[in-house]
């Protein structure tokens, strides 16, 4: 008898500590209010901390919203989350960095692949819009062509791309001096490159895109960045094209010119 009411005593709080868990979870997966507006940053070849701190610290003085996440992929490809105190009902942005940062088109979709499910499943993310430079808008396109499951990752709104090399980058030289799986692929005429170009059927037909090229871009060239107008849908693509020979491809993302225009598309301003 002593050993039943044990034994119920033992499923009992087991069933308590099995709903505790269950709750704390729904906690804080639901975590929406908290995570509105979303804005994933996606940087590019060699890219790291530096490649959107400044626009994010701009966007922040312009009280367009205020950092919430930063996300760090391991070479591993675990996901190490740094959360920071976002703004009620104000746009979240949240910084995606590989380690892996010469990884391939393939390998690096993945794991923004990966970062989108985390977004849903772990902070109740639903919707998001994506700024991406260089390499970074093609593995956005990529993760949205191949990988994007509406079960698991938030509905991708928005899409800029600003200075990614659609059609490859430009220059011998810019490849004696790479290295990494990610130069094959950026080369013109890659399979890689061709892969993205054949899946223009496959692109989200609710995704907007804003298409941002600089004639002053050594890496991109304008034709190259253009590219993209092939790949997705007439309605969705907006492009824009600054004729200013000062404003280079590193230097797309720190200039308030690009600010601006991606603030009329994100109807910030």
């Amino acid at each position: 008898m002593v050993m039943r009411k044990f034994g119920l005593f033992l499923a009992a709080a087991a069933f308590v500590y099995v709903s505790f868990l269950t709750l704390s979870k729904n906690d804080h997966a639901v975590s929406e209010n908290q995570y509105v507006d979303a804005v994933v940053f996606v940087h590019g070849f060699k890219g790291n901390a530096n490649s959107f701190n400044t626009m994010i610290a701009r966007f922040e003085e312009y009280r367009w919203g205020a950092r919430a996440l930063t996300i760090n992929v391991t070479k591993t490809g675990r996901l190490l989350v740094h959360e920071d105190i976002s703004l009620p009902n104000k746009p979240a942005f949240i910084q995606v960095l590989f380690k892996n940062n010469r990884a391939s088109f393939d390998d690096t979709s993945h794991a923004l692949a990966s970062v989108m499910q985390v977004l849903k499943k772990e902070y109740g993310i639903n919707r998001v819009n994506i700024v991406s430079h260089s390499m970074g808008g093609i593995v956005s396109v990529k993760f949205l062509q191949e990988l994007y499951d509406p079960a698991r990752h938030p509905v991708t709104d928005k899409l800029v791309t600003i200075g990614s090399p659609f059609d490859g980058v430009a220059g011998g030289r810019w490849f004696t001096q790479n290295t990494g799986p990610a130069v094959y692929d950026l080369m013109p005429g890659s399979p890689a490159l061709a892969q993205i170009a054949a899946g223009h059927t496959h692109f989200p037909a609710e995704t907007d895109v804003l298409n941002i090229a600089s004639t002053g871009d050594q890496v991109t060239p304008v034709k190259s960045a253009l590219h993209l107008k092939a790949i997705v849908p007439k309605k969705n693509y907006h492009v824009n094209v600054i004729y200013d020979k000062t404003i280079d491809h590193s230097g797309l993302h720190e200039t308030p010119i690009v600010d601006e225009k991606i603030g009329h598309f994100f109807s910030y301003k």
